[in-house]
């Protein structure tokens, strides 16, 4: 399967959203303001900096060390990489459940939808 620019694209502004949701609270208020806009707001970078009151070359560099930043704290962390593994399990024990004990899938069900309400309760933080 071939990839297109815009896929990667696609996939690469996927995954600052994700981080972003994740550890945002690590930004400087200003790195969030501008991620925000981008994210949230769906604004470009010309339209973010605008409203912050700098140049759009101005937002592009506060972007690119915030991009920097969330990938550099996933690095250390690592909660993205376990969060989209635990997506990755839920899903095949849902698709191998007929195929394995009932008592695992309970339990790894169970293991996991304790994982699901404590990803609820800290974004409702």
């Amino acid at each position: 399967m071939s990839f297109s620019d815009d896929d990667i694209l696609l996939e690469q502004r996927v995954r600052f959203g994700e981080l972003f949701d994740i550890y945002s609270s690590l930004l400087t208020e200003r790195q969030r303001a501008v991620c925000g806009l981008l994210l949230e707001d769906d604004l470009s970078l010309a339209e973010a900096g605008e409203a912050l009151g700098m140049t759009r070359q101005g937002a592009h560099d506060l972007v690119r060390r915030s991009r920097e930043n969330l990938d550099a704290i996933e690095r250390d962390l690592g909660l993205h990489g376990l969060m989209r593994r635990c997506g990755e399990l839920s899903l095949f024990v849902r698709e191998s459940g007929v195929s394995l004990p009932g008592e695992f899938v309970d339990r790894v069900e169970n293991l996991l939808s304790d994982h699901d309400e404590s990803q609820e309760a800290d974004a409702d933080v």
